[in-house]
């Protein structure tokens, strides 16, 4: 056996792992998340940026 295949095998089981233990409810819940802390963060930064731009 190749170190490579040694590697490939340590990373594939590393990810079915990982696949597991994540259930879709916690998918959906982090995806809404971020679109959630997207749009915060896209909105405070449009309102800081007419607040300050007016102050010039």
């Amino acid at each position: 056996m190749k170190l490579s295949d040694i590697r490939l095998s340590a990373i594939g089981g590393t990810l079915c792992g990982i696949w597991v233990s994540f259930s879709v409810g916690d998918l959906i819940n982090g995806a809404l998340t971020a679109l959630v802390g997207t749009l915060v963060s896209f909105s405070l930064s449009r309102i800081l940026n007419r607040i300050f731009r007016r102050k010039q």
